[in-house]
């Protein structure tokens, strides 16, 4: 697998560094994330991102492909959750990234989350 630079977001995203995250991204920055609405902007993504953070433990992106056309990157991963209770999920993920420049403008992380919040069997 290649090293895109954009894989460097989701190292920000594992270790919870929310301005090495948003330093990424461009000023209009459009983020999807599963079902949510859309986060448009910097600020909206500092305040949605640490928001999501804090209602879960740790997080591990295992990237296993990117592909890149154009002005578009595509990563595959697995994406280990710690629940709130101390529980570990994995949860199968695509993110498709569009760039502008050295920047990050657009990102649809297609996913389903429910096992990170369902209740503990």
């Amino acid at each position: 697998m290649q090293d895109h630079w954009v894989l460097e977001r989701f190292r920000a995203v594992d270790r919870k560094d929310i301005d090495g995250f948003l330093n990424m991204l461009t000023d209009d920055h459009k983020f999807v994330f599963g079902g949510r609405p859309p986060v448009i902007g910097k600020a909206d993504a500092r305040e949605q991102v640490l928001l999501f953070w804090s209602m879960i433990g740790r997080l591990k992106h295992n990237i296993w492909r990117v592909t890149e056309a154009g002005d578009m990157v595509f990563v595959e991963a697995n994406v280990d959750y710690e629940r709130s209770d101390g529980k570990w999920v994995m949860v199968p993920c695509c993110d498709v990234i569009r760039i502008r420049g050295d920047k990050i403008c657009e990102q649809y992380a297609y996913l389903d989350q429910s096992p990170v919040w369902a209740e503990a069997a």
